[in-house]
């Protein structure tokens, strides 16, 4: 073999180990999934404690439930549009009280939905928060202090929490992740500053990551271990995330806060990098449930997205069905 060829082979060689070396990291987690749909997964033993993660059914608004143990927080609670739907969604999951309302940033479409809460008298035990009472940015509506004064107004404590303090939550563990003070750079805004919520439970993970942007995702990855089976795409799907970011996470299943046709670019990156398991939150209240050594998954689809998500994911129709008559 010529000195030509040679060195052509060698490129080719050096080409095949960059792709391949992804594909297999990914081939090797579904080898032995951790994560799998309800209705094909064993049933969890009928004593076992289970986290569970709801995901309420909205377009471009947060609001999610956690619940353990007798513990029960609001992660976001929607805008001021969606009282209606989150009302809904605590009843399906069989709350009518929370522990806390964990605020991961002021913005409308996360912490918006309090004021309603609070007029009809949710009781909600506190409102965290990791934002100075009086932060406020010009570029976007930033609504801290009103949220602030309404939840004091209704006699509700609130408590001030910083990067990598810990949520009293039963026995699983509840550690919040922000940019440290000394880490926040002149251009990241109210959105990058947002507070994640790793939760675990034995061997299991979940990562909520709110808003989080490029450039803190970037210093994100850089200090924490992020790794977890489940991962809530960063705001909404409306952009790419930060590549160390998505690696550091490295989740089985991806799911967004908005709807499919609202999230092209998070699809398109997730799909390229290998991860096909991607869940939207407006086609149905999606349920995440762990006992510590595995989770199951279910999406409670809405009648109008049902036989486009039976296609999607592959599903076996008749098995769903039956499944979901068996729970009622």
């Amino acid at each position: 073999m010529n000195k030509q060829r040679l060195k052509i082979l060698l490129i080719w060689i050096f080409i095949l180990n960059i792709i391949l070396i992804p594909i297999a990291s990914h081939s090797e987690n579904k080898a032995n999934p951790k994560v799998q749909w309800a209705w094909d997964a064993e049933p969890f033993a009928a004593d076992a404690d289970l986290l569970t993660l709801w995901v309420c059914p909205l377009v471009g608004a947060d609001c999610m439930l956690l619940t353990y143990e007798g513990h029960s927080m609001l992660v976001d609670v929607g805008d001021r549009t969606t009282t209606a739907q989150v009302e809904t969604f605590l009843k399906e999951a069989g709350v009518d009280h929370v522990d806390y309302v964990f605020s991961t940033h002021p913005h409308a479409d996360h912490i918006g939905g309090i004021f309603a809460l609070v007029e009809r008298g949710f009781p909600i035990g506190a409102l965290i928060t990791t934002f100075d009472h009086d932060y406020y940015e010009d570029r976007q509506v930033v609504i801290q202090r009103q949220a602030i004064d309404a939840v004091e107004a209704a006699g509700i404590p609130v408590i001030d929490l910083r990067t990598e303090d810990t949520i009293p939550f039963g026995s699983a563990s509840l550690t919040i992740y922000r940019v440290p003070d000394d880490r926040i750079e002149q251009q990241m805004n109210c959105n990058c500053l947002s507070a994640m919520l790793m939760v675990k439970v034995g061997d299991c993970s979940l990562l909520l990551t709110a808003d989080v942007e490029g450039r803190s995702q970037k210093v994100l990855a850089e200090l924490y271990d992020l790794d977890a089976d489940i991962l809530k795409f960063p705001h909404h799907g409306l952009s790419y995330a930060n590549e160390a970011f998505l690696r550091e996470a490295d989740p089985e299943l991806t799911f967004i806060n908005h709807g499919s046709a609202n999230s092209k670019r998070a699809q398109s990156q997730l799909k390229e990098e290998g991860y096909s398991w991607i869940m939207y939150a407006n086609w149905g209240t999606i349920v995440l449930r762990t006992d510590g050594t595995r989770w199951t998954v279910e999406q409670r689809f809405t009648n109008d997205i049902w036989k486009h998500a039976i296609k999607t994911f592959k599903l076996d129709s008749d098995a769903v069905k039956n499944w979901l008559n068996d729970t009622k």
